[in-house]
């Protein structure tokens, strides 16, 4: 097996250290402006919607936005991913892989992928995973490499107006899943679907005797690896097997929009049910910047997740509609 040749993130005639650099910066400017945000908005919720606090907070969003549009520029360079998978145990030791437990492999890794992108992408992704989807989330495979047996993967980057790029935010979201110990905190974000492929991807490693070795660097060159060994999957194949959803609920609630990232699609409304928050899909941000500070009411849905092995809960809400009372 010869060893791959490094494929290259950046387009030819970009330094990568300088891009990364540049990438790590300009995102922490925009947290920073974020939070900025956040703190005027808690302004705007205590003195209400003074003309004086509305202009500065339009002013801190367009700021924002300027810093984005910066951080697209140098992303639009960015054009592949690169993930390398190496699957350990006795069976590839030679670098040999028999091809039916490895075809079952790639086409789980492959769907994991589309779970976790469709539930970034889409405000409530259903069962089937749309075309669109499976054609942004493709996988693939750029070749093999010595480590017991080493697949090397590669999707595009693709990146949208705000310097965001769903195939960045899908392999942050993987890694983090597949790092914790604590599926449920992920499946609001995620949802059951996608902790159900994920459950079959484990117990599809189980069955192959393999135990994986997962890197990546992302665009602010930040190393991101998933380790694991036999004990581990097994113990988190059980506690993906005891996670539970309800059936979704249509509810509303009205009050004040006190809180609205439109960059992470958070929301927060304070009214006649306490402080109610959850995602505010991307389709609804003129909505959500139109009636922030004054009366509104909302229509979300709710969901809850339940670990049975813990007893342990999740609540997600999706933001579905706003309309001005």
């Amino acid at each position: 097996m010869i060893q791959l040749p490094d494929l290259r993130n950046w387009r030819p005639e970009i330094d990568p250290e300088v891009a990364e650099r540049q990438v790590r910066r300009l995102r922490e400017l925009i947290a920073d402006a974020d939070r900025t945000i956040e703190a005027q908005q808690r302004i705007i919720a205590h003195d209400g919607p003074l003309e004086a606090h509305m202009l500065s907070l339009e002013g801190m969003r367009q700021s924002q936005a300027c810093l984005e549009g910066d951080l697209a520029v140098i992303m639009r360079e960015r054009e592949i991913e690169v993930l390398d998978f190496a699957l350990n145990g006795p069976r590839y030791a030679n670098y040999r892989a028999q091809a039916k437990p490895l075809s079952v492999f790639l086409d789980a890794m492959q769907k994991l992928y589309e779970r976790v992108g469709q539930a970034l992408a889409m405000p409530n992704p259903g069962m089937k995973i749309p075309l669109n989807i499976r054609q942004q989330f493709r996988l693939e495979v750029a070749g093999f490499f010595p480590s017991s047996f080493g697949i090397r993967f590669t999707t595009q980057t693709r990146v949208d107006l705000a310097g965001d790029s769903l195939a960045d935010s899908a392999l942050e979201a993987t890694f983090e899943l597949v790092n914790t110990d604590q599926p449920i905190e992920h499946i609001e974000r995620l949802g059951q679907r996608t902790m159900v492929q994920y459950r079959h991807l484990i117990t599809t490693l189980i069955a192959a005797e393999a135990t994986p070795k997962v890197q990546w660097r992302t665009p602010s060159g930040d190393e991101r690896s998933w380790i694991s060994n036999e004990n581990a999957l097994l113990t988190l194949s059980n506690r993906l097997a005891n996670l539970r959803e309800s059936a979704p609920k249509i509810l509303h609630a009205s009050g004040v929009l006190t809180g609205a990232s439109l960059r992470r699609q958070k929301f927060e409304l304070a009214g006649d049910q306490g402080i109610v928050t959850g995602k505010a899909p991307r389709e609804l941000a003129d909505k959500v910047t139109r009636y922030f500070g004054r009366p509104c009411r909302i229509t979300y849905v709710e969901t809850l997740y339940i670990d049975e092995g813990t007893e342990q809960e999740k609540r997600s809400r999706v933001l579905t509609d706003i309309e001005a009372i």
